[in-house]
């Protein structure tokens, strides 16, 4: 894992890119930039994974580029619950939840990843409240498709059958 600079991912990526990411949806570019400034940017090579079991949650992180793949802990061995595509965030549940971290985190491709801490999370509810509530709402919409897709994975596992 790499930190690299933000205004050079910035640069690089460029801010049509960054716009066009569901978790940035009607977001000023300002407040885009302030999130990446502020933020940790780390570049994860392909198989590359980093262990959070047990750890306190305090950031969550948003996919700006490739895939991540989440294998939760259950018992003695590793399960995978889903992938993280860009423009998604993962860990942000268990930042607000305030719950300790269960999983491991695999690049299935090279990715970009910003971290975002719970300190600047509420910079950010500080700094630019309207702004701030708008991010909020795209969280939630993120957060809603992650539980339709995991009821989904749990109803068809346990056999149950859609009612047509």
């Amino acid at each position: 894992m790499e930190q690299l600079d933000s205004d050079r991912v910035i640069r690089s990526l460029g801010l049509p890119h960054l716009r066009g990411l569901a978790i940035f949806s009607a977001l000023s570019d300002q407040v885009i930039i302030e999130l990446l400034r502020q933020g940790e940017i780390e570049r994860l090579p392909k198989s590359e994974y980093i262990t959070h079991i047990d750890e306190d949650a305090g950031d969550f992180q948003i996919v700006l580029q490739g895939r991540i793949a989440y294998y939760i802990h259950c018992e003695d061995h590793h399960v995978l619950t889903r992938y993280f595509h860009q423009g998604e965030q993962l860990g942000f549940d268990q930042m607000i939840g305030l719950v300790k971290r269960n999983g491991t985190d695999v690049a299935v491709e090279d990715s970009l990843v910003l971290n975002v801490s719970s300190q600047q999370f509420y910079q950010l509810h500080k700094n630019y409240p309207g702004e701030f509530g708008i991010f909020m709402l795209n969280l939630a919409l993120e957060l809603s498709h992650e539980i339709s897709l995991l009821e989904d994975v749990i109803g068809k596992g346990t056999g149950w059958v859609q009612a047509h």
